[in-house]
This record gives structure tokens, C-alpha cells and sequence, in this order.
């Protein structure tokens, strides 16, 4: 495996760190996953939580983010959808629920595709989601397979998102939508910001400013339908996350070891501080030409 502080990371990589550190952002990242999303920016101050009421808030935030892309990507009834760097799942459940289409989830670890088809068996979906262990810079499905794809904050992993969109633009028949929601340097990162950035969570170095992703769309030939800046609604998952950290940081200290948990202890604010006071966060919504 690469050294991801100092290179882009493959998929393999990627898919060996969610399977080697999964059980870790499970405790501290609530069951999507992926960022919280706060109406306003404003999370009221609640002391005294317990680390399982504030990782309930956040999972709560999490779902108000699915349901607004939910929103957004428009699935019908019947349709089909690829939910590209689907995590665990959570939100492909949701969508088939909400929606009545069919979801399939793809991610490079293998962990995260098994405990995706548990949760759609759980949830008695398993004939309308699946999951599978794919690399999204190739996906194996026939041209034109899908009505709509999303990607939850997945393209900040990938080497080459290019590569990733056009993939995404070969699957989806003509006026298939498409929702890419993800991170960006809102503040440039240093180089020693870039290392612990990316050896934290095998990710590519983000692109510099919003635009990008628009940009890319529209080179693989997506028309942009909707573009937004959520910076400031996803604020407050970084002051929630530190607390979740240190109320559960015997449950985490006994999974990851005594001499990891010195590490986390050091590197973790420091990670946090700097998601909170340099990314950014936009949502793109674009659409295949009929």
C-alpha cells in the first residue's frame, strides 16, 4: 500500500483503510458516514450528552443532508440508481424507502459491501439495494444502466475524478441526473496540512475552489442543473465530532490500542480544526443531454 500522506491514493488503498478503520469512524461519524448538515449553520449548545445521544444528533444531521439530495436527484418509482461510494449504505436505504426506486451501491471495501447488504436485509430491501465491491474510475455496468446517480462526498478519494464522472456520465441514460456532493479547499491547505489530510482519510488532495466540480461535469458533458455552497451548514459537524471523540475514547482506545490512541489523541483536533477552518462543501446537481 502507498503512503498516503504522500501520494494520491489508489482505490485499493482506499478500500483497505475503510476496511482497516471503519469500526473507528463508525464510533465517531454516526451511521451515514458522511457530513451532518445544520439549518442556518446553528447547533444549539447542549451540555451533559452522552456520546450516544450527540452520535444520534449527528446521524439525525446526516439524514436532514440525504433527505435534501433525496430532494434533489428526484428517483421515481421503478427507476434505477447508482449511489457511487455508497460507505455502509444508510442513505441508498433511504432513498429506496423514500422513493421506491432501486439503488445500487458501489465502494472498494469489502466491509462496507457487506454490511451494506445487511442493512438492506434488515430494512427488507435487499431485491431493490444492492451493494457491490467496485472501483468507480471503472465500472463494469453497460452503458445507459441508470436514471440517476449520486455521490456523497466519494470523490474526494478518487486519483482521477475525471475518469470517475465520465463513468458516471457513460452509465446514465440520456437526462439521467446526477448530484456530486463534496469537499474543497476553501482556504489553501500546506504541504504539512496536505500529509496529515490525507493520511487521516486516503484522500486525493481536493480541488482549490467549488467551481471545480462544475467544471469537470461540464467537461464530460453534464449540464449543470443547481450548484451549492453548504459550508457553513456542515460547520457544526466539526465541533459535535471532538466531543463524540472524547466521550468515547475508552471504547476507542480498546479498539485501536494504547499506542494508536496516543497518536488519534494529537492528530485528531488538529484534523478536525483544520476541516472546520479550511474546507469548504458544495453540492452540484447536473443532467445528461437527451
Amino acid at each position: 500500500m502507498t503512503d498516503p500522506s504522500t501520494h494520491d491514493p489508489s482505490a485499493q488503498d482506499v478500500g483497505d483503510w475503510y476496511d482497516r478503520f471503519g469500526d473507528l469512524y463508525a464510533l465517531t461519524m454516526g451511521d451515514s458516514m458522511h457530513l451532518g448538515m445544520w439549518a442556518g449553520g446553528t447547533r444549539e449548545a447542549i451540555g451533559g450528552l452522552t456520546a450516544d445521544a450527540m452520535w444520534k444528533e449527528l446521524t439525525q444531521a446526516q439524514d436532514a443532508w440525504t433527505d435534501t439530495l433525496i430532494e434533489e436527484v428526484g428517483l421515481l418509482p421503478g427507476q434505477q440508481m447508482l449511489d457511487v461510494g455508497c460507505g455502509t449504505g444508510r442513505p441508498s436505504v433511504r432513498i429506496a424507502e423514500r422513493s421506491g426506486g432501486s439503488v445500487l451501491g458501489v465502494t472498494v471495501s469489502g466491509a462496507q459491501t457487506q454490511a451494506g447488504r445487511v442493512r438492506a436485509t434488515q430494512a427488507g430491501l435487499s431485491e431493490r439495494v444492492t451493494f457491490t465491491r467496485t472501483d468507480a474510475m471503472h465500472l463494469p455496468q453497460p452503458s445507459e444502466s441508470f436514471d440517476a446517480a449520486w455521490a456523497i462526498e466519494s470523490f474526494a478519494h478518487f486519483s482521477d475524478r475525471p475518469a470517475a464522472i465520465r463513468e458516471v456520465w457513460r452509465v446514465l441514460r440520456p437526462g439521467g441526473r446526477f448530484v456530486l456532493a463534496d469537499c474543497y479547499e476553501a482556504a489553501p491547505f500546506t504541504q504539512e496540512e496536505l500529509g496529515l489530510f490525507r493520511a487521516a482519510f486516503a484522500l486525493s488532495r481536493l480541488p482549490v475552489e467549488a467551481a471545480h466540480y462544475s467544471n469537470m461535469l461540464k467537461e464530460a458533458g453534464f449540464t449543470i442543473r443547481n450548484s451549492r455552497d453548504m459550508s457553513v451548514e456542515f460547520k457544526p459537524t466539526y465541533d459535535l465530532i471532538p466531543s463524540l471523540f472524547a466521550a468515547r475514547r475508552t471504547q476507542i482506545a480498546e479498539l485501536v490500542g494504547r499506542e494508536a490512541m496516543a497518536q488519534l489523541d494529537v492528530i485528531y483536533p488538529r484534523i478536525l480544526t483544520l476541516c472546520r477552518d479550511k474546507m469548504g462543501y458544495v453540492m452540484v446537481s447536473a443532467e445528461k443531454s437527451q
